[in-house]
């Protein structure tokens, strides 16, 4: 009897020491996302992705504490530092939070001699399990499926690059650089900025480039069955056409330099002589002013959007789709 205790024990204790050793490796598995997610929406990452929602949760980059990653709740309660990179471009699906990380602060020059100024980084909710994908100068990060697509350079050229959701298979998709905030089933929607300005369709995998929409645009993003994008021909209106009837329809008045679309509501800013943010429902009415300044970035949530003046760092926010009070919204650094 004792002889049998004293093989059981052991093998137990093995039996433990396996499971123990499999959980870890489930903990730390980074599952495929559908094909279809994408991990921010493009009027968020137009404004440099500096907020970010899913499930309930915000990431945001915090501009009163040196752009630091922290997250909240949606109704902006539970707030919560996550990381000490300045962060811009977030993304997030499933589990994780992806970013564009760069450290040029003063108080991040010791970062230059671990060569983690820049790069592409992949965490938790939590902000733990930090991982670089990518290192090197970065910008315009975008999810669309198991791929992240961003601009990079190594000093002499800059290129337009992808890699997956673990850090492998890095391809250089084009030679040239776009803006990649809107994605869709591994595709990229962008205005030309060389010889002509009209739409055209970047496949990621493919690595080629056609033509979608002849005209003189820009900021282009393709949301469900709408094309949005400033029409440089018609000075500066915001426009979208339905890309299955083809009826165009004209959103705004003269002078759009910025929008956002999240849901069936727009907000785009004017700037003129006057400039000013304004909401206005995706048909075109409604059309409501939100502040008479001038707008840096703007960034929508499912309860508040949130904004920025050119003038100062002051964060702004308005409910998303409720009355238009503009509150100064201060997050205290942690």
């Amino acid at each position: 009897m004792r002889k049998s205790i004293r093989f059981i024990i052991p093998g137990f204790l093995i039996l433990i020491a396996a499971g123990v050793i499999i959980a870890t490796l489930l903990s730390k598995r980074i599952p495929n996302n559908d094909s279809g997610v994408i991990g921010n929406t493009a009027g968020n990452l137009n404004s440099g992705g500096l907020f970010c929602e899913t499930d309930g949760t915000v990431f945001f980059s915090n501009p009163y504490d040196d752009g630091h990653l922290y997250s909240m709740d949606a109704n902006c309660d539970n707030i919560k530092y996550l990381s000490h990179d300045c962060v811009s471009y977030i993304n997030a699906a499933g589990k994780f939070v992806y970013y564009v990380k760069g450290n040029t602060k003063s108080d991040d020059i010791t970062m230059m001699f671990r060569s983690d100024l820049f790069g592409v980084v992949r965490c938790r909710h939590d902000g733990g399990d930090q991982e670089v994908l990518a290192s090197g100068y970065s910008t315009d990060l975008a999810l669309t499926g198991n791929l992240l697509v961003y601009n990079t350079s190594d000093g002499t050229q800059s290129t337009t690059a992808s890699i997956d959701i673990r850090g492998k298979n890095m391809t250089t998709v084009s030679r040239r650089t776009y803006s990649n905030a809107s994605v869709s089933n591994g595709k990229v929607y962008y205005s030309n900025n060389g010889d002509n300005h009209s739409v055209y369709e970047l496949d990621i995998d493919k690595r080629s480039g056609s033509l979608f929409l002849d005209g003189n645009t820009a900021m282009a993003n393709l949301i469900g069955d709408y094309l949005y994008y400033i029409d440089l021909d018609n000075n500066n209106s915001l426009t979208r056409i339905n890309i299955i009837t083809t009826k165009q329809e004209v959103l705004s008045p003269a002078g759009c330099a910025l929008y956002n679309v999240y849901n069936n509501i727009i907000y785009y800013y004017i700037n003129s002589d006057s400039p000013a943010l304004y909401r206005v429902n995706t048909d075109g009415t409604g059309k409501t002013l939100i502040m008479e300044k001038s707008i840096a970035s703007i960034s929508c949530t499912s309860l508040y959007t949130f904004f920025q003046t050119t003038d100062d760092e002051t964060l702004y926010r308005v409910e998303t789709t409720g009355e238009p009070n503009v509150q100064v919204f201060y997050i205290q650094p942690q």
